[in-house]
């Protein structure tokens, strides 16, 4: 190992498939460099209530998801367990865990290297949104580094009266990346200063290092995994003709939105555990994945898939987390409107020719880019 420790600042515990991955593959990326590290475990009040079974922040919206909670409780909760297990096994940790931005200053004391990203850490219009993930303190010895951040397509000039505070969060970092086009435009915009584009550190690593980590779905025979961070009647209707067509049972993921949603009612079927290993499977053996996230996205790519994005919500504005992605690996095709045509083929393979080609290209752009910042 290289004689510097590396933190690393991240939604490592966001019950949420795509942020753990994404941390697993930043401190295996950056083990691969051959750089002792350990993941922050900084997990703020917000984001604990977010994933809670019963969230006690007692509004409109939470009575109806602690009803639904509590009805479905045993499930739930083996949900947050699963999540939490993967967390403590999968990922080496710092011995102390912090809960507030005044308390993430100390890090200073105990990394010659900071990197923070990746996943949505500087969007500021979430719940589990902090300072801490800009680290808003002086550096003095420890180097500041960003590694492929996101937004989540909010342009941090339109939800803040002191812009000044977090263009001079950025301009103390001795290097700094971006993970989407529109993220490089607002940078330039707050701080005037052009930043790479780099990719999400889940396409960093290669597909074996996600085997060491796969657990079996336990789902048997074919079927369409349809992953989207929160169902609506569109885009379920959709799903349920495609599934209809070519006689094939749907399988979903969270078992709160589950539950919440009634999905139930379209017959889509949940897996018996919940944690980033056997969503990996799930993708991994599917014949097909629908899918509206930017993470299922990658992950259909990285396992060769046959897939397909439902164009929804932001995409159609700001949002161009997926659109960067794809354009990335030239995966534009795959991203198509929820109107279902009975003539056209959902099951048609998908090109991956040039796949390998541009992933390498960009992986060498930026590893090369992470190994310069952690020099």
């Amino acid at each position: 190992m290289k004689n510097k420790k590396v933190g690393i600042l991240t939604f490592h515990a966001s019950h949420n498939c795509g942020s753990m991955m994404q941390a697993y593959a930043m401190q295996t990326i950056i083990n691969d460099l051959g750089y002792e590290n350990e993941i922050i475990n900084y997990r703020n009040k917000g984001q604990k209530d977010m994933y809670a079974v019963i969230h006690k922040k007692i509004n409109y919206k939470n009575i109806i998801r602690n009803t639904f909670n509590i009805l479905h409780y045993k499930k739930i909760k083996k949900q947050w367990n699963d999540y939490e297990k993967f967390l403590h096994n999968t990922f080496k940790l710092s011995e102390r865990e912090y809960n507030y931005t005044s308390e993430i200053n100390d890090i200073k004391n105990y990394y010659d290297v900071c990197v923070c990203g990746a996943d949505q850490i500087w969007n500021i219009t979430i719940k589990d949104s902090d300072d801490a993930y800009f680290l808003p303190f002086e550096k003095d010895s420890m180097k500041k580094v960003s590694y492929a951040p996101s937004f989540g397509a909010k342009r941090i000039q339109d939800y803040t009266n002191d812009e000044q505070r977090y263009g001079n969060y950025l301009k103390d970092y001795d290097y700094l990346s971006i993970r989407e086009n529109n993220g490089q435009k607002w940078i330039s915009e707050l701080i005037n200063k052009k930043v790479p584009v780099v990719l999400d550190p889940t396409l960093l690593i290669d597909k074996d290092k996600y085997d060491r980590i796969r657990e079996k779905s336990g789902i048997k025979g074919d079927y369409i995994f349809y992953y989207s961070p929160s169902y609506s009647f569109k885009l379920d209707q959709f799903v349920k003709k495609i599934a209809k067509k070519y006689k094939l049972p749907v399988v979903v993921w969270n078992a709160n939105e589950y539950y919440l949603k009634s999905e139930f009612i379209n017959g889509f079927k949940l897996p018996k555990t919940f944690n980033p290993g056997v969503y990996y499977d799930l993708i991994s053996n599917a014949k097909l994945v629908i899918t509206t996230s930017y993470h299922g996205t990658i992950f259909s790519t990285i396992c060769k898939q046959k897939f397909w994005i439902l164009k929804n919500g932001g995409m159609y504005g700001n949002d161009d987390r997926v659109r960067t992605l794809i354009e990335q690996l030239g995966m534009e095709n795959r991203l198509i409107e929820p109107l279902f045509d009975n003539n056209f083929d959902y099951l048609k393979e998908c090109d991956y020719s040039n796949y390998d080609k541009k992933l390498k290209e960009l992986r060498k752009k930026s590893i090369d880019y992470l190994k310069k910042s952690l020099e």
